[in-house]
């Protein structure tokens, strides 16, 4: 966890160098002259880090961080990253707000993406979701770029095989529909079309998770998003096993 004003800054650091450097996000004039990427939740919320020591010759050690927000923190300061693109209705009187976690930021440096700095900060957060008696997760994840017909496929894959029960469904604010094709298409490219998806998309889908109804074109950071919740009762023994145990 990042405790000093220095980790959090060298996260953000983290953060600016993947997001807008690579991914190529817009930052903010102020953004670029500083190279960090910070918003207002920030100072409110728990700062995961993973810091490689041994790197001697880098003056940033952290090499992967995530964003923590719990449900009774985020009401202190107007409420989730998350609501800000989709209606959190259903979740929000499904849970009590302290039974809530919102997972946000992730991000991993480009030397370090062989699954074990990823591994370390999904070990945190089980132990963060145990600490805390959270029941449900939820955060956006994203496609890259902002042309939905690029990833037409991808994501009516997802709507008609991980979309959320009707009780915690969760809505765009955008209206918007996935793009269709043929279902008839769909077993024989399942696999493939599995692979293709985002790693972090991937990954949450792995542990049990289901996606929002709809998607929220976020032009700042050129991205595509939906939104991910995973409920703890739900998640894949394998992931339990490995994370929780």
């Amino acid at each position: 966890m990042a405790n000093k004003k220095s980790e959090l800054k060298k996260a953000q650091a983290l953060r600016y160098s993947v997001f807008y450097e690579e991914k190529k996000a817009k930052p903010t004039f102020t953004k670029k002259m500083m190279k960090l990427d910070y918003d207002k939740i920030d100072k409110f919320a728990d700062h995961l880090i993973v810091i490689d020591k041994k790197r001697k010759s880098i003056k940033n050690k952290i090499v992967g961080t995530y964003r923590l927000i719990r449900g009774d923190v985020a009401l202190s300061f107007g409420g989730f990253y998350t609501s800000s693109e989709f209606d959190l209705t259903n979740i929000l009187n499904s849970y009590k707000h302290k039974q809530i976690l919102e997972l946000g930021r992730s991000c991993v440096h480009k030397d370090y993406r062989n699954g074990t700095t990823m591994n370390l900060l999904w070990k945190a957060i089980a132990e963060y979701i145990k600490l805390y008696d959270i029941k449900v997760l939820l955060g956006c994840a994203s496609f890259p770029g902002k042309d939905v017909k690029v990833f037409s496929k991808e994501l009516s894959y997802l709507k008609s095989n991980f979309s959320l029960p009707e009780e915690v469904s969760v809505k765009s604010l955008v209206n918007n529909n996935y793009p269709i094709y043929n279902k008839n298409n769909i077993n024989e490219s399942d696999l493939r079309t599995f692979a293709k998806l985002p790693p972090l998309i991937k990954g949450y889908l792995r542990a049990g998770g289901k996606v929002s109804d709809g998607f929220f074109i976020d032009h700042d950071f050129n991205t595509i998003d939906i939104c991910v919740v995973v409920q703890i009762e739900n998640i894949d023994e394998k992931y339990k096993n490995k994370f929780f145990n």
